[in-house]
Formats: C-alpha cells, structure tokens, sequence
C-alpha cells in the first residue's frame, strides 16, 4: 500500500510539454501512452542510469502523474517553470551540437529546444504551460486497475482527503519559478524589460482562475528584477553563463514585483520563494518584510532547498561538529539563521532529492554505489535524512518546535540528480 505524501515543488509538465512541440504544441495529450502527455509513465532504462550516473542527466521522467499515482502522492505543488533562453542558447551556439547537449540536460525534445530559441515572449510560454494542465483537469486515467485522476484546487477547501472515492485525486496547486515569466530578462534578445508589461503580467497571472500560491522571483539567470545564486555546476556549467546579475539583489522594477505580488487584495497575495536568491536578495527580503509588513505574518518559503550546515553568511562556522563536512556549503543553500527565520515565520522548507545539493561531495562519495536497489535507497536516503536531523537541531537549540517546517521539495523532473 502506497503512502501518501505532499511535494512542495515538482515539474510534471516539463518534459510532456517540450514533447508536445513535435506535434500540438501546447496540447496536452489524453492518451496516456504518447510522450506529449502528462500522464506518460517513463521509467528509466539500463542506458538512462549509466548517463544519469555518468554526466548528471536525468533524461527519464521522475513526476509524472502516473508515478505519482503508483508513489501515493496526494497533493503535489507543480512548478511552471517556462525555460530561460540561455539554458537553449549556450556556448555550444543553436545548431546540432548545441541543441544535442540541451537536449541531453533537459529531456524536453529538439522542437521544444527550437522554439525557446526563437520565442520573444516568456509571458505567452508562461500561458501555454498554464493551459497545458488545465486541459486534462478532472480527466481520468485507469492505472493499475484503479481510476485516477488530477485536480488543480485554489485552496485547502477544495481538497478531499476521503480514501473511499471511486476516483482517486492527486489535488495540484500551482507555482512558478523565475519572475522571467512576466516578459523581462531578455536582453539577448535586445530588449529590456517594459516596466508597464511586467506589471500588467503580474496582475493577470494573479487573476487566474486556478489561483497561484507561492513563486520564486528568480531562477538561474539574470532577469533584470532580482539577483540569482550560482546554481549550475559540471558540463552544464561550463555550457552555460550565468554571470550576469550573479549575486545581485533588487532592481527598482523587482521592488514593484514583489509589492505587486504581496498585495493581498480581494486575498490574492502570492508568497514568494526562497529559492535560487542571492544571499544579497534574500537579506534585502528580509528586511523588506520587517520593514514594510511588521505586524504581519507572512511565512518565509523554501521549496525545494538544502542546508549549509554553517551559523550565517556572515559567520561561515559549524556550531554542531558531528556534521562537520556534511554538507554542500555554496550559498544557494541555506544557513542557519535563515532556517531560524522560517520557523519563526509560520514557513516551511522543502528538502530536494538532488544529491549535488544534499551533501558535500565527501558525504556523497561515502554513500557509494550500490547495485543493490535497497542498499542504493538506504544509503541515498542518508543525505535527506542528515537534512532533515541538521534543521531539527538548530531550530531546537534556539527554542523552536523541532519538526514543523521540514517536507519534501523533490524538484523531481527539475533536471535533478535523483
């Protein structure tokens, strides 16, 4: 018997919307057996794990909703993500072996890879990913002798949490990673950002009629609004640039986003995410909201993210010994006076399955490679639990309730290293 689970941040549509571009872009596919549709079950092959193990690819599906109907999963929090230009326009160029190493890295199909390389227009991308889901809401699918189907909700009072339904529900709630959406960060294109576009987006994205809860205001690369951490590594990396707005914080057009998007007017404020801020920004969004929202209680967001295991940006020391060298100490992880800050906020922090963030790479290399799938999970399963043990001991060492805010933030079909 599956047991159900909550992801804060997952990627369904990623690889069934770029599979899409082959044939109807944009259309979500019922058939559950073609690539173009979200419920297609991917599981990975001999050659997937030796190119996963191998280069850090994950070309196999890890989200979509048939596994996470075979998994349990009963509300996962799905991220539209549209895809930044750059990831597409490397220093590879946008021919052959260019589009081959993209494709590699992101498992969305050359057609997709091609249209991120001509679009202008982030916002209609944003829409179309939008609709992708809202196309088969309610449409249902039979798997493994049962019948299922998903429900993107708006709130927690549109979820029934009855096991006896004859159609069993996966209740989404969406999310967004990277402000680029709303048509800015487009400078290789030889445009800058229209301040009155930007906002306008901001304000039809918050109309939707599927209500978006929370988003993070940058991704990996400079959006003209706020500043990002490093977050790429290997042959990605290398392929990629991400030193424009590299450590950055708030633009003047990036305050007027995040009032925008605070703005609880008619209830429809959107939280902000954490994840992917410089340290600069996340300092000055703290300070925002000390400042600007005193008496206010708006809770502090990671939705997919890891620890440092160091006191604070500006203490770089371990208070705890006995996890000394356990984890990956790049500042797009979090420390631990942040971890301090969430709690006390009302927030959560959602730990992501991919080992290049989970631990440093000693603690890595001491998990192994097992052929073994259960010593494999057993091992692998250390570095989320170390996680989970580090958060609880700060926030009990500095009088907060120990495990309220840790929970999955999977990031699984978010070009992870599972």
């Amino acid at each position: 018997m599956e047991t159900p689970f909550i992801d804060l941040h997952i990627h369904p549509a990623m690889k069934a919307f770029g599979k899409s571009f082959k044939r109807n872009p944009g259309l979500n596919n019922p058939n559950r057996n073609r690539q173009d549709s979200i419920w297609y079950y991917d599981p990975p092959t001999v050659a997937d794990k030796i190119l996963n193990i191998a280069a850090s690819f994950t070309k196999f599906r890890q989200s979509d909703f048939t596994s996470l109907a075979k998994g349990g999963a009963q509300v996962v929090f799905v991220s539209l993500c549209g895809m930044e230009k750059r990831f597409v326009m490397t220093k590879a160029g946008t021919k052959l072996v260019g589009d081959v190493l993209a494709n590699l890295a992101t498992g969305v199909g050359k057609d997709r890879i091609d249209h991120v390389q001509g679009m202008t227009d982030y916002f209609t991308d944003l829409e179309m990913e939008y609709n992708f889901y809202v196309q088969l809401d309610g449409h249902q699918v039979k798997i493994d002798g049962s019948w299922y189907q998903y429900k993107i909700v708006s709130g927690i009072s549109e979820i029934d949490d009855n096991p006896n339904l004859p159609v069993k529900t996966i209740y989404v709630i969406f999310s967004i990673e990277g402000a680029h959406v709303f048509n800015c960060g487009l400078q290789m294109m030889g445009r800058k950002a229209n301040p009155a576009e930007v906002l306008l987006n901001v304000d039809r994205v918050k109309q939707w009629d599927k209500r978006l809860f929370f988003m993070g205001l940058t991704h990996h690369f400079d959006n003209e609004l706020v500043g990002h951490a490093k977050s790429l590594s290997g042959l990605v990396s290398s392929a990629c640039d991400q030193s424009d707005g590299l450590n950055e914080g708030f633009s003047d057009l990036g305050w007027k986003v995040l009032r925008k998007l605070l703005d609880n007017t008619n209830g429809r404020r959107v939280l902000i995410d954490l994840k992917h801020m410089s340290v600069k920004a996340r300092n000055e969004y703290y300070r925002f909201l000390e400042n600007e929202h005193p008496d206010e209680a708006i809770p502090l967001l990671v939705s997919h993210g890891a620890v440092t295991g160091l006191r604070s940006h500006n203490e770089l020391v371990v208070d705890d010994f006995s996890n000394s060298g356990k984890f990956q100490q790049y500042d797009i992880n979090f420390y631990d006076d942040e971890i301090i800050r969430i709690a006390k906020s009302g927030g959560l922090f959602g730990i992501q399955f991919d080992e290049r963030r989970l631990g440093s790479k000693q603690e890595v290399k001491s998990t192994g490679m097992n052929l073994s799938r259960r010593e494999m999970l057993y091992q692998k399963a250390k570095l989320v639990w170390n996680q989970i043990q580090h958060i609880a001991e700060v926030l009990d060492r500095n009088d907060q309730f120990a495990w309220e805010i840790q929970c999955i933030g999977s990031d699984n079909d978010g070009m992870v290293n599972p």
